[in-house]
């Protein structure tokens, strides 16, 4: 990943200053995209298109706090468009279907890790998932819900302390 990422400073001249305040937030940036996406050749691809759509904006060096929040939120953006979800449309009862025995659906993972995991507030990730603040609690609980039904690791695997 970092060979990508020393590629692509090079060939930016348009605006390296976001990518050294990237590379000065590299893990931090990192471990949000995979919260988000969960897969490592998704974590990339997310970050490499964070950086070209930051290298098209100017960067205000006079205030680093707002610079950060915005690539922090890019990078929120491109990890949800990069997931592919077409939540709008999708039918409500497909949202809440998991993929496989333990792993949360999308939406609601989404939701969960945004709101509690990445601190987010509603309208935050409201605006991020293009949905009401009420639909975030509706999700946030049910992703609660479906992780607290979920028998423990140990038992699944018969490894538990007698």
């Amino acid at each position: 990943m970092t060979t990508s990422f020393a590629s692509s400073i090079k060939t930016s001249r348009t605006n390296p200053a976001w990518y050294l305040l990237f590379l000065e937030h590299l893990d931090e940036f990192a471990t949000l995209a995979w919260y988000l996406v969960a897969d490592n050749q998704l974590v990339e691809e997310t970050i490499l298109r964070t950086m070209a759509l930051l290298d098209t904006m100017p960067f205000d060096a006079a205030t680093p706090q707002l610079a950060y929040t915005h690539a922090r939120e890019t990078l929120i953006t491109e990890a949800i468009a990069g997931l592919g979800l077409g939540y709008k449309s999708r039918q409500e009862s497909k949202v809440f279907e998991p993929a496989t025995l333990g792993e949360l659906p999308d939406l609601p993972r989404l939701a969960f890790m945004l709101k509690l995991v990445l601190r987010s507030s509603e309208a935050e990730v409201a605006k991020f998932l293009d949905i009401t603040p009420s639909k975030v609690r509706e999700l946030v609980q049910h992703a609660i819900d479906r992780l607290s039904l979920q028998a423990p690791l140990s038992v699944l695997t018969g490894c538990y302390d007698a």
